[in-house]
């Protein structure tokens, strides 16, 4: 029973932790959004490729995975591949293709707070999601 309420006592932290973390703005929430008719992965590529107004726009995982530090971890963990709340990412590659991904963090399933199209923008979705990609 007292494992019962500390359990519910954490995952309302963690939840009120999530919602306040995906508050937070990001440095590329200043530009103009990247609009994309469909992520296209270039194999030859170690980011992912999305075709935007602009032309080409390339998933950055380095700042992918800054923004997963600031919005991400009290659920996924410090690396994404710890889990809690939220599933462990390690290897989610082999359970979705970038296309997928990307639609996944626009359109989360509870508990996962939908960051997208605020404060999260195209373009920082496309880094998270190179960033998941490769762990």
């Amino acid at each position: 029973m007292r494992h019962n309420r500390l359990f519910v006592i954490l995952l309302a932290g963690a939840i009120a932790g999530a919602s306040i973390a995906g508050c937070a703005k990001t440095s590329s929430d200043k530009g103009a959004d990247a609009t994309a008719s469909g992520p296209i992965t270039d194999p030859g590529s170690t980011g992912l490729k999305t075709i935007g107004a602009s032309g080409p726009v390339v998933g950055d995982a380095k700042h992918g995975k800054e923004i997963f530090m600031a919005n991400c971890t009290s659920c996924h963990g410090a690396t994404g591949t710890e889990g809690g709340v939220g599933p462990s990412l390690k290897n989610e590659k082999s359970r979705k293709n970038t296309d997928k991904t990307i639609a996944w963090i626009k359109n989360p399933q509870p508990p996962m707070p939908k960051l997208w199209p605020s404060p999260l923008s195209d373009k920082d979705v496309a880094d998270v999601a190179a960033f998941v990609q490769s762990l």
